[in-house]
């Protein structure tokens, strides 16, 4: 009873040891210091890597979970002879979730594997204050500018695949599918998609990564692997609360 005890409370530590040491990195990357010696080389490798090295993932993620979007919507709505309707139900469902928790973190979970393998190495030799400021803070920033034009590129991809498709399955026309998403799509729909996608689901990812590599009692073998699932756990914890937070209450 008591070794079952103790490995229940040894695996609740895993996983809050991480937890305080991704949030202690965030402050530590805050600091004014990080600013005045900033690794701009990093960061424009970063950029490209988390940006245009990206673009693979982002579109055949989008293209995909568009069509499997579509043909799952319009044919359950084309047995209610509601099919011209289906525009506006994937297109919010696109934005408020299936775009965040699907093409968003399978990028997420490619930034965070890959800064957990990178970070065991970057800070073997280096303290915590280091770590923040030359590996978390390049990687924080870079994971947010690419992810504005990632964001807007996995929605436009997405919406285009979705409003090509749909008409070979029975709507009306590419621009009655449109026309019908466009009425019903509301600026907090908007407005999530692009925070969970630009702000979120980034800075998850980064702090996720770069925590897991930064722990010297995982091993090599299953520090990404851990840390891929705690960006997993985490990040659909936060999307389900930032939802309900903004329409909780609809």
């Amino acid at each position: 009873m008591q070794t079952l005890q103790g490995f229940e409370n040894d695996i609740v530590l895993r996983w809050l040891e991480p937890l305080g040491r991704a949030v202690r990195l965030f402050f530590s990357a805050m600091h004014p210091r990080g600013l005045a010696s900033f690794d701009w080389k990093l960061f424009g490798s970063k950029c490209v890597w988390m940006g245009p090295q990206s673009l693979p993932l982002i579109t055949i993620s989008a293209i995909f979970i568009s069509l499997t979007l579509t043909l799952q919507a319009v044919l359950e709505m084309r047995q209610l002879r509601t099919q011209d309707l289906s525009g506006a139900v994937i297109a919010v469902g696109l934005l408020r979730e299936l775009g965040p928790l699907t093409v968003s973190m399978a990028w997420s979970a490619r930034v965070t594997a890959h800064l957990c393998a990178e970070g065991r190495y970057f800070g073997k030799s280096r303290s915590d204050a280091d770590y923040a400021t030359y590996f978390v803070l390049p990687n924080f920033l870079a994971g947010l500018c690419m992810s504005v034009p990632l964001s807007i590129y996995g929605l436009a991809v997405g919406f285009g695949t979705a409003a090509i498709f749909a008409p070979t399955l029975g709507v009306s026309s590419t621009n009655d599918f449109m026309e019908t998403s466009r009425l019903y799509i509301q600026n907090k729909d908007v407005a999530t998609y692009f925070v969970k996608l630009i702000l979120i689901n980034p800075t998850i990812a980064v702090l996720v990564g770069s925590a897991y590599g930064r722990d010297d009692h995982e091993s090599q073998r299953f520090a990404t692997a851990n840390a891929v699932t705690a960006l997993f756990v985490a990040g659909f914890i936060v999307n389900w609360f930032f939802t309900y937070a903004v329409f909780g209450n609809d």
